[in-house]
């Protein structure tokens, strides 16, 4: 990955969003891919406590027609998300710790105290996946300021084809005050003028977003997947004001601070020397 902060923070500020290229390397992005297919390859066959975070493509289609041409039935058992991604396997929970990703937030934060909501994928399944719905991010997130950023890991390729997410630059710049409760939906004809740009980069890619920006996206038609990694990250004194909590919320993977080092070697002892963690635990400082 090139390291440019400078660039990074100017062209996130101008338009609301950023792609950094080669954030995944290579074999991560295919050890990646291949825990998700293990998830799609018969999702009907998941043990309970695992399906229950998977949202079916078919269920959307029975609730939000007018977003597919195609019937449930057509669409069969393609996912359209998947919640909770850290229970599924290690790999995504160590994800949190990833130092490229964790070098662009940190910039674009202009601080290392930031934490992590939660992951999740979003799957645009070949053939038959729904339009995404016009939407600003904040919303649905209900945290106490709007200073969160939406962290898109790229598995595929985003092309126009395959579903690419296209933005509203310069829509983050709103008040807070100004974001509606009724932005989770925004109609074509309730959309303010201004350019769309279809995100378009490579695999292994990293798209960060405002949360206030307005993006949506169209249909997969084509015969490859378009699978995102979506990570959603808190900056300093930003807190969430819902009684759900997600797995590993509020780890702080860049904190300066003792007692946030000391709780993120206890929750990814696997990452850190075990002679340290033992320290901590005895009170040393490390």
């Amino acid at each position: 990955m090139k390291h440019d902060p400078a660039e990074w923070k100017r062209q996130y500020e101008r338009d609301g969003y950023l792609v950094v290229e080669d954030v995944l390397d290579k074999q991560l992005l295919g050890n990646l891919r291949t825990e998700i297919e293990r998830i799609t390859a018969d999702p009907d066959s998941l043990p309970e406590n695992l399906k229950r975070w998977i949202d079916f493509e078919r269920n959307y289609v029975r609730s939000q027609p007018k977003y597919n041409e195609l019937t449930s039935e057509q669409v069969g058992n393609a996912i359209r998300n998947i919640m909770e991604l850290p229970c599924f396997n290690p790999i995504f929970s160590r994800l949190i710790c990833h130092g490229s990703l964790l070098d662009v937030l940190e910039t674009i934060f202009e601080s290392s105290e930031f934490s992590f909501h939660n992951y999740k994928c979003i799957i645009k399944a070949p053939r038959v996946s729904s339009i995404f719905r016009w939407h600003r991010d904040l919303p649905y997130l209900q945290h106490s300021t709007p200073n969160l950023i939406t962290a898109m890991l790229c598995l595929d390729d985003m092309t126009e084809a395959n579903g690419a997410t296209v933005v509203m630059p310069g829509t983050h710049r709103i008040r807070h005050e100004d974001v509606k409760a009724s932005d989770i939906e925004i109609q074509e004809d309730q959309l303010p003028a201004g350019e769309r740009v279809t995100v378009i980069c490579p695999a292994g890619s990293a798209v960060l977003f405002h949360v206030n920006i307005i993006h949506g996206g169209g249909a997969n038609r084509s015969d490859v997947p378009r699978r995102n990694i979506i990570g959603i990250w808190a900056g300093p004194d930003t807190y969430s004001i819902t009684p759900h909590r997600y797995s590993y919320q509020d780890v702080m993977p860049r904190s300066s601070d003792p007692a946030r080092r000391r709780q993120l070697r206890m929750t990814f002892p696997n990452l850190f020397k075990l002679d340290e963690v033992e320290k901590q635990l005895a009170g040393v400082a490390v």
